[in-house]
């Protein structure tokens, strides 16, 4: 899955959310050039057993 040139504003302090199974973890997940923030600041990630690789600006930190 890749996630490429997503700006924005974000509803929730949690801007990135991604969940997933411990038995099926995801993996392979591409975030470019994403750039999201949260009533004027900076917003946040959460993943849970997933992984993957970033390129260019990507706001929140990614948690991978």
């Amino acid at each position: 899955v890749i996630y490429q040139d997503i700006y924005g504003t974000s509803a929730t302090e949690i801007a990135v959310k991604i969940n997933c199974s411990p038995k099926y973890p995801c993996i392979g997940i591409s975030l470019e050039d994403v750039m999201l923030t949260y009533e004027s600041k900076q917003a946040v990630a959460s993943c849970n057993h997933a992984g993957g690789i970033t390129s260019g600006v990507v706001q929140p930190n990614n948690c991978f």
